[in-house]
């Protein structure tokens, strides 16, 4: 009796995956009776037959096979074999976190060592893509999670996210409450339900119109023509669309012209007077 001879060439995959399930085999040695696999570090699988299954870790290595009896063991027959790991989780997302709706933001990450694409999401309403380790946005008025893996033929890594408070513009104001004819000279109060997430208002007056007020209302005196009072809500992030009313001014009367009728009167006598008729007069 004599040892077995060298086992053939191992069939299997040179290349895998870690964490894939891969299987090698050979040909059944004549004279054997067992057969001992060797594995990379970290790869797990056990086998006594002419072939095993095994799942890669992240190291590359020689898989080798004796076989054996009770005379001893056949020299190894060996096969190399590469692994590709699966990406690590991307490192700390820089960016804002704290943005307005509507602002252009862009956001990155360390590159992956061993990724060849990158995947990106947002939060609801956002807009933006990439499939490298920045992306640039534009934010909508929702807060949320912005969150990003790193991605190779063999997978995708554990996700790395950073939460964002998005800052809305504010809405634009209700009607504007508030006399639409008024009187030259007159004092005159406008006003709006106050609007949410504002903290201030600006006010446009009419040319001539004097007042000025940061809150939700305004006391003016009015100038000599009429126009558009508006108001627009501001926050950090911006201003809203202006909400409108139209005022028309009601100028004071100009003094009449002479009075036409007779100066000298008989006592008892019936008698007219009048002025020719004045604009704006009621």
């Amino acid at each position: 009796n004599t040892p077995p001879a060298q086992p053939g060439a191992i069939s299997g995959n040179n290349s895998v995956c870690q964490g894939s399930s891969q299987t090698y085999s050979i040909v059944a040695v004549s004279g054997a009776t067992t057969y001992t696999w060797t594995l990379p570090s970290g790869w797990t699988g056990s086998s006594n037959t002419n072939s095993i299954t095994v799942t890669p870790s992240a190291s590359s290595g020689n898989i080798s096979v004796t076989a054996n009896n009770s005379c001893g063991s056949s020299s190894a027959q060996t096969l190399s074999v590469t692994v590709t790991a699966i990406p690590a989780q991307p490192g700390t997302i820089t960016g804002n976190t704290s943005v307005c709706q509507g602002s252009s933001q862009t956001y990155s990450i360390v590159a992956v060592s061993g990724a060849t694409t990158y995947s990106w999401t947002l939060p609801s309403g956002w807009t933006g893509s990439s499939t490298t380790n920045s992306i640039n946005v534009t934010p909508s008025a929702t807060s949320g999670n912005i969150s990003v893996t790193a991605n190779n033929s063999c997978g995708s890594s554990s996700a790395q996210s950073l939460a964002v408070t998005a800052t809305a513009l504010p809405a634009q104001p209700g009607a504007i409450t508030g006399n639409t004819s008024v009187c030259q000279g007159s004092s005159q109060a406008y006003s709006i339900s106050a609007v949410s997430g504002a903290i201030s208002y600006t006010w446009t007056l009419p040319s001539g119109w004097t007042g000025s007020s940061s809150t939700n209302s305004i006391t003016t005196t009015v100038g000599s023509t009429g126009g558009t009072v508006s108001v627009t809500a501001n926050n950090s992030c911006g201003a809203s669309s202006p909400s409108p009313i139209t005022v028309t001014v009601l100028s004071v009367p100009a003094q009449p012209g002479a009075i036409t009728g007779n100066t000298t009167v008989c006592q008892g006598s019936s008698q007219n007077y009048s002025i020719t008729a004045v604009s704006g007069a009621t």
